[in-house]
């Protein structure tokens, strides 16, 4: 008796997609995924393929400040563009690595990485997002981007578990973390800053490059096959 196939991972779904990705020319993705959904630990995990987190440019303390991670405006948007530039001219670059459990828990840059491969993953919560003003300044960045795949999580109630899980993660492994109150407070302020409509659903209906999408479920395991809405 033949056993029953076994459903493929979201990292494996993730590697397969960059190999294609690869196959037709592409050097620099994008991973849209929600706070707390794993996309830095999956991003880490693709060989040949240089990860980069739109967490590691935010600008650093003070003029970071606390309770803005995240939202338009807290990212070093020259920085970050020099840095998709210059991976893809020269296949290596250095940019900046910020560390979350620093300045109390509300981060601050912590030196260099150098960056090689033959892909960059560049992932965020807000990627490819258009439609609202404070979202204009990203426009450059996301044109850079030759694909995106964008993870989706199966509620808003369950993205804020994920994050609370991440926060439980770092506080175990020593590090200062948010409180619960201040994690609901900045997934609030993600929702008003970036409403999810029209400005992330606008990547599933209209988006302006080539773009995948991922639904997952409660576990972030996928929920359905990659979809394909403009190749």
């Amino acid at each position: 008796m033949a056993l029953p196939l076994t459903p493929p991972t979201t990292l494996e779904l993730l590697r397969q997609w960059c190999d294609r990705r690869r196959a037709d020319g592409h050097r620099l993705l994008g991973l849209s995924a929600p706070p707390g959904s794993g996309k830095t630990w999956l991003a880490r995990q693709v060989p040949g393929v240089a990860p980069l987190s739109l967490d590691d440019l935010y600008w650093p303390q003070p003029r970071l400040g606390r309770g803005r991670r995240g939202l338009p405006g807290s990212h070093d948007l020259p920085r970050l563009m020099a840095v998709l530039d210059g991976f893809r001219r020269d296949g290596r670059v250095l940019a900046p690595r910020f560390d979350k459990t620093l300045a109390e828990g509300a981060g601050d840059r912590a030196g260099e990485q150098q960056l090689t491969g033959e892909l960059l993953l560049l992932e965020g919560w807000c990627l490819g997002a258009e439609g609202a003003g404070a979202l204009a300044p990203y426009g450059p960045v996301w044109d850079r981007l030759d694909a995106l795949l964008v993870l989706l999580a199966p509620s808003p109630g369950r993205v804020l578990r994920w994050r609370l899980q991440a926060e439980a993660r770092q506080r175990r492994r020593g590090g200062a973390v948010l409180t619960a109150a201040e994690v609901a407070a900045m997934l609030r302020a993600f929702a008003a800053a970036v409403p999810p409509e029209p400005c992330l659903e606008r990547l599933q209906r209209a988006p302006r490059r080539p773009t995948w999408l991922l639904p997952l479920d409660g576990r972030r395991r996928p929920a359905g096959p990659l979809i394909c809405v403009r190749s």
